[in-house]
């Protein structure tokens, strides 16, 4: 009995002090964020009304403009409607990447002989291989200059196969390159390699390195900054190179879902570049620009530092928001697709004005001109941010631009070191001219190039 009476005692006491303690909320049901407060904003108006005048409709732009906190809505029109966002998702890719593999990644590449080369033939007796852990940041160019810098070292013949190992790719400036390794081939037979063998594939796994003799390698540049050339310039086979390295297209929309908070039926990833059929609503895409400035801020890093900044970097942006009023203050990702929706034309990233500070967009144009489009993506952001206090402390003032480092070369080993140089030439004069007059052109519409 006593026991009993105990034991309800006890229980009452349990009583008493859960009704002094808080409520405790389960992890699995996150606390819900407070009500944004909407602004009421007549640059949008006025922006719709043009639009609407040149008969673009309404209810194919989708716009979202938001404080960094989240706190207040700047502009909004239909925010949860789905859009293509085109080339955009790559920042969703560059978020991916820089999550799984860090942002001082560095990418390797190496070139491996069966043996050493036969002294008077110039001749590798067996099979070359060329071994890659997936960098994206590597060019029909670079493929080039390791055929050179074979030939350089006295390189003329391969007896055996050309052997892949691991992923590999390659992208151009001026074309798509639908297969790399027989681009691959095709820049050693170019430079005046001859191979008689074939070209093969093989995983890592079913290769033993340890008996073949290293010839060259290479090192990427930095995750970051191949990520930063990626975004600027709108390149394609990076995006979806780093994309299919990490898993595809689906593990990419639930690392959304999961890590930026995005419902599922507000995105849909089809490619990591942006091609083909995406979706994604405005307001998911400012969802993801948040956990991602969330994400670069915990690791010392800024939206500039993957993000180009509009009319001072090169690339997609270089043209655009050149007022002097606006120097230095819109960070953004275009994106273009003419040939699907319509016409899509899309721009998102980070602009900063006096009276809210930084505030993350996602502007999602379909079914119109997109150099009309263009157009009216920057009159409208430019009124918006006059509309809010003007300028704010602009990119150059909040840290300044991180130097993007974009490098380029093939180290020889110390056996191909001791085999020294021999002067290279081409098989005949006229060869020579065409293809230096070709890299020399490759080379320099890289440094300009237009993505979407």
């Amino acid at each position: 009995m006593r026991l009993r009476f105990c034991s309800i005692q006890t229980f009452g006491w349990l009583i008493c002090l859960s009704a002094l303690l808080p409520a405790v909320v389960p992890a699995s049901e996150p606390v819900p964020a407070s009500t944004p407060q909407v602004l009421t904003s007549e640059a949008l108006q006025k922006s719709l009304t043009q639009l609407d005048r040149r008969r673009f409709r309404s209810y194919n732009q989708g716009i979202l403009v938001e404080t960094l906190d989240g706190e207040k809505i700047l502009a909004e029109h239909n925010s949860e409607e789905v859009f293509n966002p085109a080339s955009v998702m790559k920042l969703a890719t560059s978020f991916f990447a820089l999550s799984r593999l860090g942002p001082e990644r560095r990418f390797h590449t190496a070139v491996y002989g069966e043996s050493a080369l036969h002294g008077k033939t110039k001749a590798l007796p067996g099979d070359l291989y060329v071994v890659s852990d997936g960098d994206p940041s590597l060019r029909t160019s670079d493929a080039l200059s390791l055929g050179r810098s074979l030939v350089r070292r006295g390189l003329r013949r391969v007896d055996g196969d050309l052997v892949i190992v691991g992923p590999f790719s390659l992208y151009s400036d001026k074309y798509p390159v639908r297969n790399p390794e027989d681009n691959l081939r095709r820049s050693f037979s170019r430079v005046g390699i001859r191979l008689n063998g074939k070209v093969k594939t093989a995983s890592v796994q079913d290769v033993d390195l340890s008996s073949k003799v290293l010839f060259m390698r290479r090192e990427s540049d930095r995750l970051r900054d191949i990520l930063w050339l990626q975004n600027a310039h709108s390149i394609n086979e990076i995006a979806d190179q780093v994309g299919d390295l990490l898993g595809g297209p689906q593990t990419l929309e639930q690392f959304l879902i999961e890590n930026a908070k995005i419902a599922p039926d507000e995105i849909h990833v089809d490619r990591p570049s942006g091609l083909q059929f995406n979706r994604m609503t405005p307001r998911a895409a400012v969802k993801m620009l948040r956990a991602l400035d969330t994400w670069l801020e915990a690791h010392r890093m800024k939206m500039q530092d993957i993000m180009p900044l509009a009319g001072i970097d090169e690339g997609t942006l270089y043209g655009r928001f050149r007022d002097p009023v606006l120097y230095g203050n819109v960070l953004g990702k275009t994106g273009t697709n003419p040939a699907k929706d319509g016409g899509v034309s899309a721009l998102a990233g980070m602009a900063f004005t006096r009276d809210h500070g930084p505030v993350l967009y996602a502007i999602f144009n379909s079914h119109g001109s997109i150099t009309a489009y263009r157009r009216w993506q920057d009159r409208f952001l430019k009124e918006l941010i006059e509309e809010n206090g003007g300028a704010g402390d602009s990119v150059l003032f909040r840290g300044g631009l991180s130097p993007i480092n974009i490098s380029s070369f093939w180290a020889p080993s110390e056996y191909w070191s001791s085999l020294g140089e021999e002067p290279y030439k081409q098989l005949s004069s006229r060869k020579s001219k065409s293809s230096q007059r070709k890299y020399s052109k490759s080379r320099r519409s890289s440094s300009r190039r237009i993505g979407n």
